[in-house]
């Protein structure tokens, strides 16, 4: 006696195939909201606690990624806290359309780090102007 049918097996087997087409998706469509805009949370913990310096733009790379327009910066940053020794850093921000010629090398900024890993840093004003959108 089948207790299954072959048709039961199929529907099955649709169901289960399409419940791991979803999860996959679903993964990696919050893998790449993650790695687009993660570094904005990141950024706002840093300017909600970090430590003002100033500093000046080393280079300025488009990671391709937009939102309302505005384009996304890779920075790459030499920052001049008073009594240390300067650093390097890289951060991303939304940079608003208005402001896109700002952000050029030698322009000179406020950010803002994290004493603790001074791998976090967020730019807080560019050539004395809110920085981003």
């Amino acid at each position: 006696m089948e207790i299954f049918g072959a048709t039961s097996i199929i529907i099955i087997l649709s169901f289960v195939c399409a419940g791991i087409i979803t999860i996959v998706s679903l993964g990696a469509m919050g893998f790449f909201i993650y790695r687009a805009f993660g570094g904005v949370m990141k950024n706002n913990n840093v300017l909600k606690t970090g430590v003002s310096a100033p500093g000046v733009i080393l280079t300025v790379q488009d990671t391709g990624t937009t939102m309302n327009d505005n384009p996304q910066a890779r920075v790459r940053l030499r920052v001049m806290p008073m009594g240390q020794d300067a650093f390097e850093a890289e951060t991303t921000i939304f940079v608003g359309r208005f402001q896109v010629g700002m952000f050029v090398p030698n322009a000179p900024v406020m950010v803002r780090y994290d004493p603790a890993d001074k791998t976090k840093v967020a730019i807080e004003t560019i050539n004395g102007m809110p920085a981003g959108f």
